[in-house]
């Protein structure tokens, strides 16, 4: 597990600095980070001359909170209702999430039944709110990088009281594992309403029911390291269905049969928990992505930072963006470390959205905010030597100007520039130390409110540091346009952390069958003649069903984050549709042996045919890794599996013999065991970078730690087995009968053609 440990910064006074330190690697325990007391390392910055302009009022302070040397750090103030009037709602190091209302005088007014802890750990994880019956409640992680254990997921009724936790459980592969959730928990709808999604410390990420901490069907995700960014939530296809957006780290090694470069990642998953696409970079991505419809023509893009774990590396300081298919559209280095989070939000005034960015440029240092053009990453304006930004900036239209204004923190207070000039227009609590995000709301009374929360020294140079919450009001001014329109008011947007400025993708304008099949949970079968029978989401794309073929189909394949699906036939001949491209066949060609099936590529730029003597024929960005075309088989090959990143596959052959090929991991194989009948197929599982073999009568072999979730080996059944795959991220697997006769294990049952009539048998099929 990758630790990033990102101390509570020294406690604020003028010349107070946060401290950012990086520790460990995959097999590595968590070290210890700092804790915020007085100054140690000094930053600098040029002072602000604004202060707290007319009509700016502090109304309230908690004064010094009882958290003595673990204050509140990088867990960010959210706005919930939990008892008919606003609050504010945080966390800090002292296990202890805290309630107060938002229309309150010193030293604030706790929420009955707050502050609340179960004790699970220290929090620098951000609230999210999820409602459920009309009734609030707040959802947040415990356990940090210096402390992540027992730590988990949980939530707060309205009262405070615990209404559920949530352990982390890692692989039992993981030799040093982790349970703490630094990120914040994501709120919205993925098989239901509402769910919530976020990462571990550890090398899962979790998605759950809301109301009840259950686990999601196809969850936890298996993403190999730890996990600091809080995921986005958007329809990034059109098809009235949310993915996750999230950063990750990643350390050089092997896991589960995938070779991983140090560096991180930016993920796109399905709502079942399959990974879409994922983008590589050479740092690693604890930002929390930004989404919105920003890019050229208005198509739905991604921004996010990366970090600064890895020293000296080409993606350090910069901020990137994708669109929903991870392809990188623009990258623009700044002047400091991009670890915090983007706003997208029309600073400007001019009806497009802006990504606003701090930058920290480490101890004894300084930082800047920046605004680029969203759709090309140029520079707009920049304010620099502002201090240290650690936290992630916020914006609003605090002057009734028609236009974003930039709040951004600092280890010395907020500093808050016009939107549109860049021009300094107020400081707030320049003795407050901020590693979070400033919270902007309507207040009551129908003024603009904004609170901070971070932490001061308790005493002297060198004195621990105490957590402390201000409140501001802007007399005469007006909440709800402050807060409308495209502000991006508090940490990742919204109470439910969804990083989702909108102007996403209109519902319908993705042709069905050019969306990421990833994104659908379902399966296609196929028969013989090419006829395609598609159930759950899938879309039907096309077939050879009414065609005349030179030769049967005898496979089929999807990759996740192309449209559509390919068919291959014995000679060779490869028929794509949808999304799926052509990228060559062995059609037309003489064959020693015909073709039995096939795999794609991770990417779906490439894929495999492969014959029954063991031959291989690789075409687009398929890689060759070797074959068993020249050697002497027992038994003939009936199938292949790529392996989980496409560096990589191996064949099965009808004994259940295994022959694996550049880094796809001999496992183990049914080879030289006497079975009841022939191996038919095989699939790999990418949860665990094991494989499960199928045999005719839908007996099941697992190996390499893949789970065996049942087979039919002592059922009878009316058509022999011909093919399986693997469902939601290794939660489960599917086969098929030659008369269309699914077989569901830990899997949903969509449906099947068993008991109607065929012109052809089935002979394979292919989901998620």
């Amino acid at each position: 597990m990758l630790v990033v440990l990102l101390s509570a910064a020294t406690a604020a006074t003028a010349a107070t600095a946060a401290t950012a330190a990086t520790a460990a690697s995959a097999a590595s325990a968590a070290g210890s980070a700092t804790t915020p007391q007085s100054p140690r390392s000094a930053g600098w910055a040029i002072a602000s001359h604004v202060g707290l302009p007319a009509g700016w009022t502090k109304t309230w302070s908690t004064g010094p909170l009882s958290d003595l040397g673990q204050p509140i750090a990088l867990s960010s103030p959210i706005v919930a209702n939990l008892d008919g009037q606003p609050s504010v709602v945080v966390g800090d190091r002292n296990d202890r999430v805290y309630a107060y209302h938002l229309q309150s005088v010193s030293p604030g007014q706790s929420v009955a039944g707050w502050p609340t802890t179960n004790g699970s750990g220290p929090i620098d994880s951000t609230p999210s709110i999820a409602s459920s019956g009309g009734l609030p409640s707040v959802l947040i992680g415990s356990g940090n990088d210096a402390d992540p254990a027992p730590g988990g997921y949980q939530a707060f009724g309205p009262s405070g009281s615990q209404l559920w936790f949530t352990p982390v459980v890692n692989p039992p592969t993981d030799n040093v594992p982790v349970s703490g959730v630094q990120a914040g928990l994501t709120v919205g709808a993925l098989q239901g309403a509402p769910d919530a999604m976020a990462g571990s410390l550890g090398q899962v990420s979790y998605a759950l029911d809301a109301r009840t901490g259950g686990q999601l069907t196809g969850w936890p995700f298996f993403n190999s390291d730890s996990t600091h960014s809080t995921a986005a939530l958007a329809d990034l296809y059109g098809t009235g269905q949310n993915q996750v957006i999230v950063g990750g780290d990643q350390t050089a090694g092997q896991g589960r049969g995938q070779h991983y470069t140090n560096g991180g990642h930016l993920r796109i998953l399905s709502a079942q928990g399959n990974q879409i696409c994922r983008a590589d970079t050479n740092q690693v991505v604890d930002s929390s992505p930004a989404v919105g419809g920003f890019l050229s023509g208005g198509r739905t893009g991604i921004v996010v930072g990366t970090g600064a774990f890895f020293p000296g590396v080409s993606d350090t300081n910069t901020i990137k963006a994708y669109d929903g298919l991870c392809q990188l559209q623009w990258s623009t280095s700044l002047d400091g470390s991009t670890f915090s989070s983007p706003a997208l939000s029309d600073v400007l005034g001019n009806g497009s959205l802006q990504v606003v960015e701090g930058t920290d440029q480490g101890g004894g240092a300084s930082g800047s905010v920046w605004v680029l053009n969203a759709a090309t990453g140029q520079k707009v304006w920049e304010a620099g030597n502002i201090g240290r930004v650690i936290g992630s900036v916020v914006t609003a239209d605090l002057t009734g100007g028609g236009y974003d204004d930039v709040l951004v923190p600092t280890i010395n207070g907020v500093r808050i520039f016009d939107g549109r000039s860049g021009v300094e227009i107020a400081a707030l609590s320049p003795d407050l130390g901020l590693q979070n995000s400033p919270l902007v709301t309507q207040d009551p009374n129908g003024t603009i409110g904004i609170t901070l929360a971070g932490y001061v020294a308790s005493g002297g140079l060198g004195s621990p540091a105490v957590g402390r919450i201000d409140h501001f009001e802007i007399g005469g001014s007006n909440g709800a346009q402050a807060i409308g329109g495209s502000a991006w008011p508090m940490f990742h947007h919204d109470p439910q952390l969804t990083g989702n400025a909108g102007r996403t993708t209109p519902a319908g304008s993705v042709p069905r069958c050019s969306v990421p099949s990833a994104a659908y949970s379902g399966y296609d079968l196929v028969a013989g003649d090419g006829g395609i029978f598609t159930y759950g989401a899938m879309p039907f794309c096309g077939s050879t069903g009414s065609l005349n073929l030179n030769a049967p189909v005898v496979g089929m394949a999807m990759a996740p984050n192309t449209g559509g699906y390919w068919e291959v036939a014995s000679d060779g001949g490869m028929f794509t549709y949808g999304g799926a491209g052509f990228y060559g066949s062995m059609g037309g060609r003489p064959l020693n042996r015909p073709i039995v099936g096939m795999a794609v590529t991770p990417d779906g730029k490439g894929y495999w045919e492969v014959a029954s003597d063991g031959g291989i024929f690789a075409f687009g960005d398929a890689g060759f890794y070797g074959s068993m075309g020249s050697t002497h088989l027992n038994k003939p090959v009936v199938g292949m599996s790529s392996s989980t990143n496409g560096a990589g596959y191996r064949l099965v052959a009808s004994d259940g013999g295994i022959f694996a090929f550049g880094d796809a991991p001999f496992s183990g194989s049914t080879g030289g065991a006497p079975l009841n009948l022939p191996v038919v197929g095989m699939a790999n599982d990418i949860d665990t970078g094991g494989y499960w073999e199928v045999a005719s009568d839908g007996g099941v072999f697992s190996f390499g730690g893949v789970p065996f979730y049942g087979s039919t080996g002592a059922i009878h059944l009316n058509a022999p087995v011909v093919g399986m795959a693997e469902a939601s991220d290794g939660s489960g697997y599917r086969f098929v009968a030659s008369d269309g006769g699914v077989f569901s294990f830990s899997a949903p049952f969509f449906g099947s053609t068993g008991g109607l009539p065929l012109r052809q048998p089935i002979v394979g099929m292919a989901g998620f």
